[in-house]
């Protein structure tokens, strides 16, 4: 089994999921594609999205995070908000991804335990949700995501021409300061980085900011009337509608002003954090 699941889930827009942990997504026009994020560097992502689109392939990272940029080094062109392009060139510190890679063992050995329930009562699990088991030829010990280059940079309000389809950079902050979302308004699609998730919702590292959060997702949810779908890129709810984007922001409004209730919780890296609850999603924020 591949460590990658692609489909089209739009015309000329395909998942590249490393599944339950990043969605990458290639999106096409009809001269070039760019791929929005690069996902963990488990394994090579070039020769996947190559096999999707004969077009030329570029990279547009929506923010500067290890997780996302795994597989830069893998391309020539590579783009990112004019703030993410220093901290693109920074090494990654390897306890992260011993951490890391710590919390997908984690995640594999529950998946054993829960695809039996699933068969067997709940029936959720798709190939979009169900984590794949680490490459044969991965070598958790020497994992390491090499420093990439920025070859140009990205501000809020800038388009990115595709030929016959074009993507609006909307400058999103509070995940981090270089956080940004994507929109294709004639298709109506939101591609919503890691400011919009349908698991947790990262608060809680040292640059985030539930101020900046929360007036990014108002801005995001004041788009929801143009819209037909929001796609996320964590976790295996990967497509949501626009009515998601309302909740969020209210969410982040209420974190913001305080008094949300929280309980003590482990993010992805095994560090204690306070989650706060809501119906279709958590927010995680620094303990």
């Amino acid at each position: 089994m591949s460590w990658f699941h692609t489909r089209e889930v739009h015309p000329g827009v395909w998942l590249v999921a490393e599944p339950s942990h990043v969605n990458s997504w290639l999106v096409a026009g009809t001269e070039r594609a760019v791929l929005l994020d690069t996902g963990l560097g488990i394994a090579p992502i070039r020769p996947v999205v190559e096999a999707l689109t004969d077009l030329p392939i570029s990279v547009l990272n929506t923010h500067s995070h290890f997780d996302h940029i795994g597989g830069n080094h893998e391309f020539e062109e590579i783009v990112i908000h004019e703030l993410g392009a220093g901290p693109l060139e920074a090494d990654i510190a390897g306890d992260l991804l011993t951490d890391y890679m710590e919390y997908t063992h984690r995640l594999l050995a529950a998946a054993a335990e829960y695809r039996r329930a699933d068969a067997d009562l709940l029936h959720l699990l798709t190939g979009d949700s169900d984590p794949r088991p680490l490459p044969a030829d991965f070598d958790p010990a020497a994992w390491r995501i090499p420093a990439s280059r920025a070859t140009g940079t990205l501000a809020d309000g800038d388009r990115v021409d595709l030929g016959g389809r074009t993507l609006e950079v909307l400058h999103t902050p509070g995940h981090s300061v270089d956080s940004i979302c994507l929109l294709d308004a004639d298709a109506g699609l939101l591609f919503g980085a890691d400011t919009i998730n349908t698991g947790p919702i990262y608060a809680q590292l040292p640059e985030s900011d539930l101020g900046d959060f929360a007036a990014s997702t108002e801005r995001l949810a004041n788009l929801a009337p143009q819209l037909r779908s929001v796609l996320v890129h964590h976790f295996g709810r990967v497509e949501v509608a626009p009515s998601f984007l309302a909740p969020v922001a209210e969410a982040f409004a209420a974190m913001s002003a305080g008094g949300v209730p929280t309980t003590p919780a482990l993010d992805c890296l095994g560090r204690p954090v306070r989650e706060a609850h809501f119906e279709d999603f958590s927010i995680l924020i620094e303990s």
